[in-house]
């Protein structure tokens, strides 16, 4: 379950334009913690809050890892 709420230090923007810096058609919430100076908890709700919103979409294909990736990235998604 998602929470709508989420640490602040690091705008949407920032936190979606991170996708670009990870390779492959998804991101991480680990991944993004690894460049982005908010936990990957934090990065987790804000990710959440962004799916809600259409920014991002999300598919939890092992039951410990969830992939994400936003709308212009579905075009990896399809296949």
């Amino acid at each position: 379950m998602c929470a709508n709420h989420g640490n602040q230090q690091v705008s949407d923007e920032e936190l979606l334009a991170a996708f670009d810096e990870i390779e492959g058609p998804f991101v991480t919430a680990s991944e993004l913690e690894d460049i982005l100076p908010i936990t990957r908890t934090a990065i987790h709700k804000r990710l959440c809050t962004l799916e809600e919103e259409g920014e991002v979409f999300r598919k939890k294909p092992t039951q410990r890892m969830v992939g994400w990736w936003r709308e212009e990235d579905q075009e990896f998604s399809e296949i």
